[in-house]
């Protein structure tokens, strides 16, 4: 909290508005958002009951096709004369005509329909199909489950089977068996039709592939399709009464800890239980794009807010921000000239008035007491000046005295080497000396860099090591850090000379 008092109230102004902005950005946002979300819902569950009522219809036009097309059969002289003739009369002339019209009639039906897996007709003489696949000879469809059935409900002409490897041939496709009972000249014939599942599984996947799942149950929740001990719960989810006044129903599902969106249809005449999932999740997903959008439009104006934000709040903060600053410049910089204008009459000018009264008097004082103080500065100045010229004296003396005296040393030292032919010394001699003296001269500064200073006594110690064929050393042990600092120069000169001598 003292933090926050201690903030400038143009910052305060700003971050009020700011708080206030954001709150209002992120609940309509929100509700936006939410609104959205729950439409969205709505008309996922709309359209989803839409295709799923489809899937019903397209299979349903599908398998009233295959019922059509069966008893068209029946209606096919090529079937209907032969057939006849061999249930009165099971000779070989006409069991081999039966054998081949039934092939031909056969291998037109299964043309031309990819969802069909085989045909196969029954008689209580023998089986017929169109030799396009092997058959288990093991099967004895009179002996069979399926005409059981029929043997038990006299009434029923047409029964729909749960999917399962197809017993009348021998294949390891999943088939989704149906049979019509007929009765010609008092004897019983079995169209059995089956039905290829991985078609049917094709046809949902590449058509539907929106859902994340597609499975379809029998009556008695026997799978068709892709059913499974899950799926069979999800089922039990639905009833027939919910069908009541629409063509399927969707509605929020969860199974295994986790939320899915089921669609459910029923489709007559078949039995079957039609189910199409699609995870929560993923139709969440699908809001990302939206999400975004409102967090780019939501960043925006809050962007564009806070520019106006700051911007009346400068307008309206600045007449006090003028007065603190003409306030920071008194205090700090003592100038009690300044005054504060302001040209109106609201309670900033008030006080501006007030305070331009207040500099006024000040500086008054001010005045007077500067005059007093400005006779003592004007003798200390003076006091100062002569003692620096002094130092300055005495020091351009003494480096008079150092610079001559050495020159005729080094000079006497060289003229000995040449004249003993020792060049090379008297080679490193002159260049020695040449550094210590453009180093003396400076270009006229008397103070310069320690590096240089440094680098004058180093020149120094080598020319008089020189001097004294090196009966001594020397050694400098310097911070690096003191290099690019300033000194006198020539100062060490002196204490080195001491130090030899």
């Amino acid at each position: 909290m003292k933090l926050l008092g201690n903030l400038r109230l143009r910052t305060k102004i700003i971050l009020v508005c700011v708080i206030i902005l954001l709150l209002n950005s992120i609940i309509c946002g929100g509700l936006y958002y939410n609104y959205a979300f729950k439409d969205t819902l709505k008309n996922y569950y709309s359209s989803s009951e839409d295709m799923v009522s489809q899937i019903r219809m397209q299979l349903g036009s599908e398998t009233q096709s295959i019922a059509k097309r069966v008893h068209a059969i029946f209606n096919n002289m090529s079937f209907y004369v032969p057939i006849s003739q061999y249930l009165q009369n099971q000779d070989t002339a006409n069991y081999v005509k039966l054998l081949s019209d039934i092939s031909d009639v056969v291998t037109e039906f299964h043309q031309g329909d990819r969802y069909i897996h085989s045909v196969s007709i029954e008689t209580d003489f023998g089986s017929f199909d169109n030799f396009t696949r092997i058959r288990n000879h093991e099967f004895d469809f009179m002996e069979s489950d399926m005409h059981s059935f029929f043997s038990q409900n006299p009434g029923e002409s047409i029964c729909w089977y749960p999917a399962m490897v197809s017993p009348i041939f021998k294949s390891s496709d999943m088939v989704i068996p149906v049979i019509y009972r007929f009765t010609l000249n008092r004897r019983e014939i079995y169209v059995i039709v089956s039905l290829q599942q991985s078609e049917i599984e094709k046809f949902l996947k590449d058509t539907y592939s929106s859902y994340d799942e597609i499975f379809i149950a029998d009556r008695n929740g026997e799978n068709i399709l892709n059913c499974g001990e899950r799926e069979a719960r999800i089922l039990d989810f639905f009833s027939g009464d919910e069908l009541e006044h629409q063509n399927a129903v969707c509605k929020e599902v969860k199974i295994d800890k986790e939320t899915y969106l089921a669609t459910y249809t029923e489709m007559s005449g078949t039995g079957w239980r039609i189910c199409a999932m699609r995870r929560a999740e993923s139709l969440v997903g699908n809001l990302e794009r939206l999400r975004y959008f409102i967090v780019v439009v939501v960043c925006i104006c809050t962007a564009i807010s806070i520019m106006l934000i700051i911007l009346i709040a400068h307008r309206i903060t600045v007449s006090l921000g003028q007065l603190a600053a003409v306030m920071n410049k008194v205090t700090r910089e003592e100038d009690f000239q300044s005054q504060f204008v302001y040209p109106y009459h609201d309670e900033v000018g008030n006080l501006g008035v007030s305070f331009n009264y207040m500099i006024q008097k000040i500086n008054h004082l001010v005045t007077e007491l500067n005059a007093n103080i400005e006779e003592l500065r004007e003798e200390k100045e003076n006091v100062k000046k002569v003692l620096t010229q002094k130092r300055k004296a005495e020091l351009k003396a003494l480096q008079a005295q150092i610079n001559p005296h050495f020159l005729y040393n080094a000079l006497d030292s060289i003229t000995w080497m040449v004249e003993g032919e020792r060049n090379d010394e008297a080679v490193f001699m002159i260049s020695q000396l040449a550094k210590l003296f453009r180093i003396s001269l400076s270009k006229g500064r008397t103070v310069i860099a320690v590096s240089d200073e440094l680098q004058h006594a180093q020149s120094y110690m080598n020319i008089q090591k020189v001097r004294y064929k090196n009966s001594f050393s020397f050694v400098m042990d310097v911070e690096p850090a003191v290099y690019s600092c300033c000194t006198v120069k020539l100062i060490l000169q002196p204490i080195l000379e001491n130090a030899i001598n």
